[in-house]
């Protein structure tokens, strides 16, 4: 899955509420799980794990 693609993912699934960080661990993708446990969380810090660097921006603008 590419890094944009699964940031829109992300982005449409906003709606569903992130507070089970549980579900983040089924995600294979590495930079997707990141960000759906810095979202699940509520930690900016946990979007410096991401490798991609829109992801990783996009992460850390909706985190903080």
């Amino acid at each position: 899955m590419r890094p944009t693609l699964a940031l829109l993912i992300m982005v449409a699934s906003s709606s569903v509420q992130a507070a089970d960080a549980g579900a983040c661990y089924t995600i294979s993708n590495a930079d997707s799980r990141a960000y759906c446990l810095a979202k699940a969380r509520g930690e900016s810090s946990m979007c410096y794990a991401i490798q991609a660097a829109d992801m990783r921006a996009a992460c850390l603008a909706e985190v903080r």
